[in-house]
């Protein structure tokens, strides 16, 4: 089979995917090691029928509405790479501007403070939250993140090896007051570290966002996507019991679902919050929502 005759015949396995110029694209070029530029030279160029069967294995699968990025097993978040698969949440673009929003604040509070700031990432799943914040923070912060899925826990330690920084990971339960104490100070177990900042992408969507998933997102693990009936319940619990761990002004930052800000902004308001932010994404939808421990 061609070049030619191989993009053919993935773009008609494609036909019913709404971005199907992308994922053939990524398609060829992970499993065929077919560019653009060899589609447009050398389009009459054989393909063996080793690399023929693996395009045409993934396109087959991805045209039954399995995520590209489980395909590919890796994805692009704040310019690094993750490595994704069954079980793990997938990194979007709009998570971007918890980040950016993040290191923003970070900065600020690393020049007013003159010392490295400790950084809790909640519900960390594959890590690109924690992990894009290490990278750009490098000696200025130190990152911890907790997971509690057995099956995202891997990922998540894969990707910190990967990108090479330094995050300390804890696998456990948000929900659980006990997992506070994995933040005892070492010398004296009386007290905590001093925390300056949680940051926390939970599952926020209610009982009608989930029965009304897109194909491609059923795919991914429900308790990363489901956040109670409201959606609202990881908001809650965070707020009330993580926040026993900051410092005076210290910062907790969530990203929220669409139409959230409003009520997640008073349920940190209730916690004892102040100065209430909001951010937000590429899509202009407010996707972040911030506020100091007063």
């Amino acid at each position: 089979m061609t070049v030619r005759e191989l993009n053919e015949n993935v773009d008609k396995i494609l036909q019913d995917i709404p971005d199907r110029d992308f994922d053939k694209t990524c398609i060829l070029e992970d499993f065929g090691n077919i560019t653009r530029e060899a589609l447009a030279l050398h389009p009459e160029e054989e393909i063996s029928p080793d690399r023929c069967q693996k395009v045409l294995g993934a396109a087959n699968t991805r045209a039954l509405g399995y995520p590209l990025q489980y395909i590919l097993g890796e994805w692009e978040f704040y310019g690094l790479k993750f490595r994704v698969g069954e079980g793990v949440l997938i990194p979007r673009a709009d998570t971007e501007a918890l980040v950016d929003v993040s290191l923003v604040q970070l900065r600020k509070m690393h020049k007013k403070l003159d010392r490295k700031v400790h950084v809790i990432d909640l519900c960390s799943g594959s890590g690109c939250v924690a992990i894009s914040i290490a990278k750009k923070m490098e000696e200025a912060a130190q990152l911890y993140a907790v997971e509690l899925s057995g099956e995202a826990f891997p990922y998540l330690s894969e990707n910190v090896r990967n990108n090479n920084v330094n995050v300390r990971l804890f696998r456990g339960d948000v929900m659980d007051g006990r997992m506070l104490d994995n933040f005892r100070d070492p010398i004296d177990d009386e007290r905590f570290i001093p925390i300056d900042c949680i940051v926390a992408n939970p599952p926020y969507l209610t009982d009608d966002e989930m029965s009304n998933l897109q194909r491609e997102v059923t795919f991914e693990p429900e308790t990363a996507l489901y956040g109670g009936s409201d959606g609202l319940k990881f908001y809650r619990v965070i707020a009330c019991m993580w926040n026993y761990l900051l410092t005076p002004g210290g910062l907790m930052i969530f990203e929220v679902g669409d139409n959230e800000s409003a009520i997640v902004s008073r349920i940190l308001e209730e916690n004892g919050f102040g100065d209430i932010f909001t951010e937000k994404d590429g899509a202009g939808i407010i996707r972040v929502v911030g506020g100091h421990k007063m």
